[in-house]
């Protein structure tokens, strides 16, 4: 495969990056390197020389054998490319088997994404993640229909009876003792709920809330107490994962999703542009979640034709899924 061409600009002195875990900034540029502070929320960070190189096609190339970052986030053969799309600067960084490893987006007011815009904090990141993960419209089992927006909860019976009332309860994500967010929200009327990431849409349980005598306090994860379905009301885009044909999404915000879910986000984007699945049990996905797929495969256009940002979500998904394979 070739690698993006790259995306020219001046100085990237003081432009701070992030890919859902890891965070960069650019401190300053010699003729030979940018020299780059990489770091985590809660841990020190560690600065080292990235290589401009000669290359047109790669922007820049890590330049520490052996460092702890680059052997594990960034590493020594990797090859750095910058490129703009749709007025969002990202950084990506291809392996040395030249497969796509990570995104890095910017972050410091020159992105496009409205979600990162004015996310100055990496703190401000990782819990901007978690509503974007968990926005959207839901269905339950007991005929409710749950609304969740990126500040508050909104419930509403669907049962026969006419003028239920309808609940909303502002949220916040609760702040684990690691100063990193957790899968908990703290509802206005004092509930704490426990949440995971399915197929789908969301599980809920009940936040079991425990104190130490110095007053410290945990939640843990109590009994299941709603299975929310996601549909796709006020949605433009159709399927239970559109952001992944919509932005371009990291690896931080694609950890939380088990590996059969990432399968399913993956071909969720070939889905929605049509395409016909040789494997029955992801056919029999796509019709059972909407009249869109078949929708989509009416009108499907041969070859298919992805957007340049599906092309990245896709393989960066890929990626992950493979190494988790290799980790099993």
């Amino acid at each position: 495969m070739s690698l993006p061409t790259t995306y020219a600009q001046s100085s990237l002195v003081g432009s701070h990056w992030h890919n859902g875990s890891y965070f960069i900034s650019i401190l300053n540029e010699t003729d030979t390197c940018y020299n780059i502070v990489m770091a985590t929320l809660h841990e020190g960070a560690n600065a080292q020389p990235w290589l401009k190189t000669d290359n047109p096609d790669i922007f820049l190339m890590p330049n520490q054998l052996g460092n702890a970052w680059t052997d594990t986030i960034i590493h020594f053969y990797d090859s750095i490319v910058h490129k703009s799309i749709d007025n969002q600067e990202i950084l990506l960084i291809y392996g040395y088997d030249r497969n796509l490893h990570d995104i890095f987006i910017r972050y410091d007011g020159h992105s496009s994404n409205p979600w990162y815009t004015f996310a100055h904090g990496f703190d401000s990141v990782l819990e901007t993640d978690i509503r974007r993960q968990i926005m959207g419209t839901y269905r339950t089992v007991g005929q409710q229909l749950w609304t969740i927006s990126s500040d508050s909860v909104s419930i509403l019976s669907l049962s026969s009876l006419p003028n239920q009332p309808s609940y909303t309860y502002a949220y916040s994500i609760r702040w684990g003792e690691t100063d990193r967010p957790e899968n908990i929200l703290t509802l206005s009327d004092g509930r704490n709920l426990c949440f995971k990431l399915t197929s789908e849409g969301l599980d809920l349980y009940n936040g079991i809330v425990h104190t130490e005598d110095n007053d410290f306090e945990w939640i843990t994860q109590g009994d299941l107490l709603f299975k929310l379905t996601k549909t796709h009301l006020d949605n433009p885009v159709p399927g239970r994962w559109p952001e992944a044909s919509s932005s371009l999404l990291t690896r931080g915000y694609l950890a939380p999703y088990p590996t059969e879910v990432l399968r399913l986000i993956r071909n969720e984007i070939y889905a929605r542009h049509g395409h016909c699945f040789s494997d029955k049990a992801l056919t029999q996905f796509f019709h059972s979640d909407g009249l869109w797929y078949g929708t989509a495969l009416l009108k499907a256009q041969n070859p298919l034709v992805l957007t340049e940002i599906e092309k990245l979500n896709v393989a960066l998904i890929a990626t992950i899924e493979k190494e988790r394979k290799q980790s099993d």
